[in-house]
């Protein structure tokens, strides 16, 4: 069985498991209460905290996200920036060359 961990939360999903597409796009905040012992649970409220419920906890969610977004586009971004200067590089070199087969 092959297991992916979560870099927000750090669960373990079964990535045979795995589908993004039934997610919600959303991030919620559950309160439960608990039936006695054995019960189980109830859900007691349920709410985004997008709406700005909780700021700090969701500043370390987006700071979290962050990072992630940043190691997962990271080499692209050097991608870019490698060819952007390998063209600047190859337009000089030919203006060069223009240069001296005019002299």
């Amino acid at each position: 069985m092959s297991l992916w961990i979560c870099p927000i939360c750090g669960k373990q999903v079964s990535i045979r498991h795995y589908d993004p597409t039934d997610f919600e796009d959303d991030i919620s905040i559950i309160l439960k209460r608990g039936l006695g012992r054995g019960m189980g649970f109830e859900v007691v409220d349920r709410y985004s905290l997008l709406d700005g419920s909780d700021p700090d906890l969701l500043n370390l969610i987006s700071d979290r996200i962050a990072i992630i977004y940043d190691l997962l586009y990271e080499d692209e971004e050097n991608n870019i920036n490698n060819k952007e200067l390998f063209e600047i590089e190859d337009d000089e070199d030919i203006n060069e060359l223009e240069e001296e087969v005019s002299e």
